[in-house]
């Protein structure tokens, strides 16, 4: 039985951006607890981040395309920045 992974694959990311595009919007008014897998060392990590003016250090801004394939993303309890390519988001939620 043969599967056709471009098909799979073309859905599949039709609905990642969908839901990147989610994110964004989430993380520009909220703290989100986002888990990515590092391409670096491999290992799985779960981060709070935001956008979010109030929860960003003084004096950034900054104007992210919607056509990148990855985000820059503040991690507030780390108190640094980081960017997260998109396809390795696992998961994310709003922060508690």
């Amino acid at each position: 039985m043969k599967i056709n992974l471009t098909k799979i694959s073309l859905a599949t990311l039709e609905c990642l951006q969908m839901e990147i595009k989610d994110l964004k919007k989430l993380l520009e008014s909220t703290e989100v607890k986002i888990t990515f897998k590092s391409l670096k060392s491999g290992r799985v990590i779960t981060e709070k981040c935001s956008l979010n003016k109030n929860l960003i250090p003084e004096g950034y801004s900054f104007n992210q395309s919607g056509e990148s394939d990855s985000m820059l993303c503040y991690l507030t309890e780390k108190k640094r920045w980081e960017d997260i390519k998109n396809s390795t988001i696992i998961k994310y939620e709003v922060s508690k």
